[in-house]
């Protein structure tokens, strides 16, 4: 599905779900969510997220823990002679220990991870071996082999034997053994310099004092350089042969970061879900819409935060029956809201999100999700508000077909009313025959007589609380709306005399 996901602001969604996921891979893929490229892929997200969600509900999990990025150490790997580094091995070894703690949870609820259990724990022989030969914090065991164990045990006996020689060099006041690497000092104060034979090798810590290398263990440092040398050769030849076992399991590393990939999102979808009251939707192949008691998401949310007021449910039905719903009425009666909610649940359910729904959610496989809503105008390419609102018809008449779902918030404003209105229903007409689906606002009153007598047209408008001023957000399929303008005007407190003159004036142009 191809959907104009700006305007029905779902770059919200995206970002709640960021915050929901646990892994880096997974936050990158929820903030490149979109609507998935067939039907089937966006029911088995459905599916995988209501095993999470009945996971979490019942204590069971999965719960994800924080984890490092190791894609870049994958690529890396990837190439022949590549040698990762300590730190990077021992990431590895953390995703790999997590893939296997999942792969009894995906055993039990297997639509957690269509792609199947056995691809978290395909490189899990790599785990042991890691573990063999590093340390926590990516160091290579002194025991790593028996070659490093012979050399650190050499480097141990070399050191104390040097220790042992330098002691009677710390007779002199302020004197202390400092090492620097493998190369051990006598650290003086300044000013006692000629109280030991040897080589300067610059000043102490912090600039302070003056380190001498005592003759006697000249041979001794150097003996310890060569043996440290020896054993960095020695670690650098184990985090290769690490690399390339690595090497060896890149299909199953790779496989293991998808699954994960996919696992952080099902259980951020699940989280979201649980603060939405949400249910997957019936995916069907046909292009209709049911949506019976539903709302819109950021409205839930800013309610359950005490951020905002009690959301009001809308219920929308739109199929063979009534293809295109004209929905007309005041001003701030919650159209554009309407068209929103529409918009928004049908392409979070094409991305295989759950969507906030009380009663029935039936939506069907359409094939693109066109959105006019707000101004187009640009002051950069000189579009006015209605060459705009111009240029997405002209791409919406290129696309459209049966399958596509079209939203489009007062058609035919921006010019002269009768124009807008002629031309409105030109439009309409032209996607009527293509069978087009989908909600169309307007405050053009001809539109209303137009929708009344179209066989694919249906009026439709949002219940306005005349007496409180209030609109309900309830929408009416089969009712036109009305403007309720002068009504509003007259509430208001606008002078009595002025309204009275304003419907004598609407009573002459209806007549005209």
């Amino acid at each position: 599905m191809e959907a104009d996901l700006k305007p029905l602001e779902f770059g919200g969604i995206r970002r709640l779900l960021e915050k929901l996921c646990a892994t880096p891979f997974g936050a990158e893929a929820a903030r490149n969510l979109a609507p998935a490229p067939t039907v089937g892929v966006a029911r088995q997200l459905q599916a995988a997220i209501t095993a999470a969600r009945v996971g979490l509900e019942s204590g069971e999990g999965p719960i994800l823990p924080e984890l490092p990025d190791v894609r870049a150490s994958i690529r890396q790997v990837a190439s022949p002679g590549a040698a990762l580094a300590g730190t990077a091995l021992r990431n590895l070894a953390l995703v790999l220990r997590v893939g296997l703690q999942l792969r009894p949870y995906v055993e039990k609820r297997p639509a957690l991870l269509p792609t199947g259990a056995e691809r978290l724990d395909a490189a899990a022989d790599l785990l042991p071996q890691i573990d063999a030969v590093l340390l926590a914090n990516g160091s290579v065991r002194e025991d790593g082999n028996d070659t490093l164990r012979q050399l650190h045990g050499e480097l141990k006996t070399e050191r104390e034997q040097i220790q042992r020689t330098l002691q009677g060099h710390l007779r002199a006041p302020g004197a202390k053994v400092h090492w620097s690497s493998q190369r051990a000092c006598v650290h003086l104060p300044d000013g006692a310099v000629d109280k030991i034979r040897g080589v300067r090798r610059g000043t102490g810590p912090g600039g302070h004092g003056v380190l001498v290398e005592p003759m006697e263990v000249v041979v001794g440092n150097n003996h310890l350089e060569k043996i440290a040398g020896r054993i960095e050769q020695e670690n650098q030849a184990i985090l290769r042969a690490l690399s390339d076992a690595a090497r060896e399991r890149l299909i199953g590393l790779q496989h293991l970061v998808e699954s994960l990939t996919w696992l952080d999102l099902a259980i951020a979808g699940a989280q979201l879900s649980i603060h939405l009251h949400g249910k997957a939707a019936e995916m069907v192949d046909v292009p209709v819409l049911v949506l019976e008691v539903a709302y819109h998401p950021q409205l839930v949310l800013a309610y359950a935060e005490k951020r905002g007021p009690r959301p009001k449910p809308l219920s929308v039905h739109i199929d063979a029956e009534s293809p295109i719903l004209v929905v007309t009425g005041p001003n701030s009666g919650g159209k554009s809201v309407a068209l929103k909610t529409v918009g928004l649940l049908t392409v979070m359910a094409h991305c295989g999100l759950h969507i906030p729904v009380e009663g029935r959610a039936v939506v069907g496989n359409f094939t693109h999700v066109f959105v006019d809503m707000g101004d187009p105008q640009s002051v950069a390419f000189e579009l006015s508000t209605y060459s705009g609102h111009v240029e997405i018809l002209k791409r919406l008449l290129a696309d459209a077909d049966d399958h596509t779902l079209i939203l489009l918030d007062e058609l035919g404003t921006g010019t002269d009313p009768e124009e807008g209105a002629a031309l409105a229903m030109a439009v309409l007409d032209h996607l009527a025959g293509r069978g087009v689906r989908g909600m169309v606002t307007t405050h053009l009153t001809p539109l209303k007589a137009f929708a009344d007598t179209h066989a694919c047209l249906c009026n439709a408008s949002m219940r306005f609380d005349q007496e409180r001023l209030e609109p309900t957000y309830e929408l009416q399929i089969g009712v036109p709306g009305r403007s309720l303008g002068l009504v509003i005007a007259a509430k208001r407190g606008l002078p009595e005399v002025l309204v009275s003159k304003a419907r004598d004036y609407l009573e002459y142009l209806h007549s005209h």
